[in-house]
């Protein structure tokens, strides 16, 4: 997350949309008074040449504790409504099989499960479908990772005198605390992840920083690289299609497009 003071804008970033790489680029166009929340994991925190170029500015203790996925909630109770109201307010969507399938991934980044490897009766003529493993791996995912919303404890942090929303690891839950407030769009611009370049270089734009390239990072980590929808059921596409039904709505992702 970031709140730039300079330049008048909000950055609110969401899960698995690339929003590291866009939070990079904006940081090196941050100073003074900005808030940059610092990432939680500096070993993806490097550009193609092995440089770290996100700079953490500014965040206090209680944002610090959510980390860089601070929803729109959460900003518009601890800031003042003059910067809630008067500054440009962005965040990224993705289309959501596509999301659903990198976070499945990302979560499983160490699992040797997603290497599965020749057991004895392969070589004794059972044919060997590393694919269709990994796919019954995603299916079991889905059926026992999806969040819509929950009130445990572990997914919340205080300030003594509000609770706020921290990402649910291991999970996959929706984006809509990031953009959608009351069922409808909050943020004045949200980024679409198939559109990356060009929609960052509109935010550049409207906010008046140069147009620069933006780094890759966090990147790699699926290996098998078929399509999306090879990996869904009827079932499981309708699994996530409920999860994120505001997405469908305001952005018209539909399956396969």
């Amino acid at each position: 997350m970031i709140i730039s003071h300079s330049h008048k804008f909000i950055f609110i970033k969401s899960l698995k949309t690339a929003g590291t790489s866009i939070e990079a680029a904006l940081s090196g166009h941050c100073g003074g008074s900005d808030v940059v929340v610092p990432i939680n994991d500096y070993a993806y925190n490097r550009d193609e040449k092995g440089e770290f170029i996100h700079r953490g500015m500014n965040a206090d203790e209680t944002y610090r504790k959510i980390g860089q996925h601070v929803d729109a909630a959460t900003i518009r109770i601890r800031e003042p409504e003059q910067v809630w109201n008067g500054y440009f307010k962005f965040s990224i969507t993705r289309n959501p099989w596509d999301r659903a399938l990198s976070y499945f991934f990302w979560d499983k980044r160490n699992d040797p499960g997603l290497k599965p490897k020749k057991r004895l009766w392969h070589y004794l003529g059972v044919p060997f479908d590393e694919f269709a493993i990994v796919r019954d791996q995603f299916t079991r995912f889905l059926h026992e990772k999806v969040l819509a919303r929950t009130d445990d404890p572990r997914f919340y942090v205080s300030d003594g005198a509000n609770r706020y929303r921290v990402p649910a690891e291991g999970f996959l839950e929706n984006n809509d605390r990031f953009y959608i407030l009351d069922g409808e769009l909050c943020a004045d611009f949200v980024i679409r992840y198939e559109h990356l370049e060009e929609d960052y270089d509109e935010v550049c734009r409207r906010v008046g920083i140069p147009v620069t390239g933006l780094p890759h990072l966090k990147t790699g980590i699926r290996q098998q690289r078929r399509p999306y929808t090879d990996y869904y059921t009827d079932e499981t596409r309708e699994i996530v299609a409920t999860l994120h039904a505001n997405d469908l709505r305001h952005f018209g992702y539909r399956f396969g497009e």
